[in-house]
């Protein structure tokens, strides 16, 4: 049924998208004008962010997580909570001669239910402290049993010394807390594998791929870029052991397992929800990135890439997904379950040259368009600042905390509830903006987007290019009378704040385009300041076979030469 419905859905956006056209208010304007013909103007826009899964909509995601940890740092935790078919109110609820297998509605009930109590847990009851920030993205695994993704944000960051009180890679005591043992033992020992069990899915060239057994360490140590070294005690040393089964060669074997074995969990998460938790203190990591990416990936898919004799762009066409999609995941969406949830809510803000916005027409109302284009919101930020003097005193990106985008209307208005902002008559909520990126190569929308992060309350375009009561030709010179690009420190700010956002392979594509249009004044000194997050992806495939690997002269040289190419 749900193949069916995502069928409907797509061939609709076909259907319907041959009508709806996009063009820059700029080109469709001069086309009617010339009195052109308006059903050739315009490109097809298929499969956008709107449809929940698309390339587009998973993106979106990912960078509003960048955006949170632009704002609030790197994030505290990161949570992966599993769906156990074992639970009490799955069984209770099956006929007779079923198994949780059969009932695929009450695996995606009850677990959507644990997941709601589960983020109530951390975010109102602040079992942690009070959060900042949290989302969570759901997926299926093969065998279909859906999975939470979860990061979240704490207003009091957990200071390295904390990290055992909350988090815990050992066994716990079979005497002082039974049912935490028997929880642990029966869904956070991993495997067993290698030598113990060599079918083990995690093995690969005869090695675990999830690296266990974890090394005995005696005190959890922080620092490195990555997770932290866990407390795993020895049974000696006063650690403990237990005894799973494990199927091998169609048999039951029982195992006795260790510390080495135990995927770090939560004692108070395991123990309130009984099925496999994996808690990380992940504010060590470096390359959050990695995890904001891992976090919002989406499901699995084959990727068949097309193109058309004419070459014409057509996304349905050129991008066919072949997608796993279990029964699980299925009824989840007829259910009209969230695949993500998150807090605080974000705005996307547009940017755009004068005349540049989309306008999205049909054959029939191009010329209504092309004579009264819609608002975007930065058209009705111009708006809002030449009406508003509580407006006048902000930058773009910080708009949606004080104002609410009425997307019928096209206007920001006030908010009716938040903190009372002392001295005017605005309320203050925290809601967050984002503002789209904007590729170096489109330079002065580029140098425009730039002013909407330096220039507080401008009312047009045209004062927006203004300095000291000068209307300044390009954008670019407006930047350079600001003395944003002085001493090549706007390429600096660029790089740095790429590196939060941008993939290696994206940064190395940036790093050339500077360097080989952009003249700054010194390129070695930028190449010593981001070698490391330039070569971040070589150091992270290197470490799959020697995870001790750091960087080194070897690496550089690696990315140097895919800079060359």
């Amino acid at each position: 049924m749900y193949a069916k419905i995502e069928s409907e859905r797509l061939l609709y956006i076909r259907l319907n998208q041959r009508k709806l056209r996009v063009d820059d208010y700029i080109h469709l304007r001069d086309a009617v004008a010339n009195d052109g013909n308006s059903t050739d103007v315009g490109r097809l826009v298929i499969l956008p962010a709107t449809f929940t899964g698309s390339p587009r909509h998973m993106h979106e995601y990912a960078q509003d997580a960048m955006l949170y940890v632009r704002t609030c740092g790197r994030p505290d935790l990161f949570i992966t909570f599993t769906c156990n078919p074992e639970w009490t109110e799955i069984k209770e609820e099956l006929l007779e001669g079923q198994t949780p297998s059969d009932r695929h509605d009450l695996i995606a009930r009850v677990f959507k239910q644990k997941l709601t109590k589960f983020m109530d847990v951390i975010t109102k009851s602040h079992i942690y402290g009070e959060t900042r920030c949290w989302l969570y993205s759901v997926e299926w695994q093969k065998r279909g049993l859906p999975h939470a993704h979860i990061l979240i944000w704490l207003k009091d960051k957990i200071h390295p010394t904390q990290i055992d009180s909350i988090i815990s890679a050992e066994i716990p005591n079979p005497d002082q807390d039974p049912g935490l043992f028997d929880v642990i033992t029966k869904n956070m020992i991993h495997g067993p594998c290698g030598p113990l069990n060599p079918n083990s899915p995690c093995m690969k060239d005869r090695k675990c791929t999830k690296r266990y057994p974890r090394e005995f360490i005696q005190e959890t140590q922080t620092g490195n870029d990555g997770y932290p070294l866990y407390r795993r005690r020895r049974p000696e040393e006063g650690g403990f052991t237990a005894i799973v089964r494990v199927r091998t060669n169609n048999q039951q074997t029982e195992i006795e397992v260790d510390n080495r074995w135990v995927v770090p969990y939560s004692p108070l998460l395991s123990k309130m929800f009984e099925a496999h938790i994996n808690v990380e203190y992940c504010n060590s990591v470096k390359s959050i990135k990695y995890i904001c990416k891992y976090v919002n990936k989406g499901s699995d898919m084959a990727v068949f890439r097309l193109e058309n004799e004419n070459g014409a762009l057509d996304e349905i066409m050129q991008y066919l997904m072949g997608r796993y999609a279990s029964t699980n995941e299925g009824v989840w969406h007829i259910l009209s379950f969230p695949i993500h949830e998150r807090y605080p809510p974000v705005v996307h803000l547009s940017v755009h040259l004068e005349n540049g916005q989309r306008v999205y027409f049909t054959a029939d109302n191009a010329e209504e368009r092309a004579a009264n284009p819609p608002n975007t919101t930065l058209t009705a930020f111009f708006q809002l600042c030449q009406q508003d003097a509580f407006a006048r005193t902000l930058l773009y990106p910080e708009v949606p905390k004080y104002y609410t985008w009425n997307a019928t209307r096209k206007v920001f208005c006030k908010r009716k509830q938040g903190a009372a902002v002392p001295g005017s008559d605005v309320r203050a909520s925290d809601a967050l903006g984002r503002v789209y990126t904007v590729h170096p190569n489109n330079d002065e929308c580029y140098f425009l987007r730039l002013l909407l992060h330096t220039v507080r309350g401008p009312t047009s375009f045209t004062d927006l290019k203004t300095v000291d009561g000068e209307v300044c030709e390009t954008y670019r010179e407006a930047c350079q009378r600001r003395g944003l690009l002085e001493n090549d420190q706007h390429w600096d700010t660029t790089l740095a704040e790429a590196c939060l956002t941008c993939f290696p392979s994206q940064l190395r594509s940036l790093f050339a385009i500077i360097i080989t249009s952009c003249a700054p004044s010194n390129p070695q000194s930028l190449w010593e300041k981001y070698k490391e997050s330039l070569s971040e992806d070589i150091l992270r495939e290197q470490r799959r076979t020697n995870p001790e690997v750091n960087f080194c002269a070897e690496i550089f040289n690696q990315a140097l030469i895919l800079l060359e190419d």
